[in-house]
């Protein structure tokens, strides 16, 4: 299902994009119909800005209207009930990358990303150190927490933290379904909230069943100008009820992402923990 989801979105961002060099530019597409990050973008470059500019400008205005409730502050609280965000944003002419993950107090993650990008040689900042960074490079440090995600998290406590993300058991050797060894949690994951705590290895004759995915829609966009510059951004709050710490597909190079100025543009959303381990190839 995910590489399905991940081909439909890249096949028509590429085809949108490049038909045989008779796209009509510059141009602006980004995944599912968040018409005012679109026209935010397309307004930069039609007064002559670059594809970063407006690349950031369309994500931003995502975060700032809280997209879909996956885009932004307020939204997609973890198993503590903090809402962190990842973003990315690459130049497809120098092929250079900024990203951020796990990002706290922050808003615009879109803009860290590039800072990032700019600022410094790395690729990718996370956690309590990229917020630090982001805060020294000028960023308001605010509360990402809304009413709407605390009621959210409150509902998942009362519902004994279901669904989540912890695998109760582990999966077993392809090919060695009955003799595996399956490792348990406690408490069990399936029915009661955590701390969650590794169990003694037990025998078990039946294969574990992943967990349902949720939580797909977020935004990915690309830009071209007129010229054929290409740049790619995304930006997210993640998975709901994820797991303290976890990062997501959109900040990886290649999984939430991708431009190069000579080949085209693309961005993908899915089950992001799979993507990352087929993307980039």
């Amino acid at each position: 299902m995910t590489v399905k989801m991940y081909f439909s979105l890249l096949v028509p961002a590429i085809i949108s994009l490049f038909p045989l060099g008779q796209a009509s530019l510059p141009l602006v597409i980004n995944t599912w119909p968040f018409k005012n990050a679109t026209a935010a973008a397309w307004s930069v470059l039609q007064s002559g800005g670059s594809v970063l500019d407006a690349v950031e400008k369309g994500c931003a205005r995502c975060e700032a209207e809280q997209c879909d409730g996956t885009v932004g502050y307020g939204g997609s609280p973890d198993e503590t009930g903090e809402t962190t965000l990842d973003a990315m944003i690459m130049n497809g002419d120098t092929m250079e990358v900024g990203s951020v993950a796990d990002l706290r107090r922050i808003k615009n993650a879109i803009g860290v990303a590039r800072a990032v990008m700019e600022h410094t040689e790395h690729t990718l900042l996370v956690g309590e150190s990229a917020s630090v960074f982001a805060e020294n490079m000028g960023f308001i440090a605010e509360d990402l927490t809304t009413n709407k995600s605390m009621n959210i998290f409150s509902q998942w406590l009362k519902g004994n933290c279901q669904p989540n993300y912890r695998k109760p058991v582990s999966l077993p050797p392809a090919g060695r379904i009955r003799e595996c060894r399956l490792k348990n949690m406690i408490p069990d994951p399936t029915t009661s909230c955590g701390p969650y705590k590794p169990r003694a290895m037990l025998k078990q004759s039946k294969r574990a069943q992943h967990a349902n995915r949720r939580s797909h829609d977020t935004i990915g966009m690309i830009a071209v100008d007129g010229n054929g510059h290409v740049a790619a951004g995304t930006s997210t709050n993640g998975l709901k009820h994820k797991v303290p710490g976890r990062v997501g597909d959109s900040p990886i190079v290649g999984a939430g992402a991708y431009a190069d100025s000579l080949a085209g543009g693309a961005s993908a959303t899915g089950d992001g923990d799979i993507m990352m381990r087929f993307l980039p190839r």
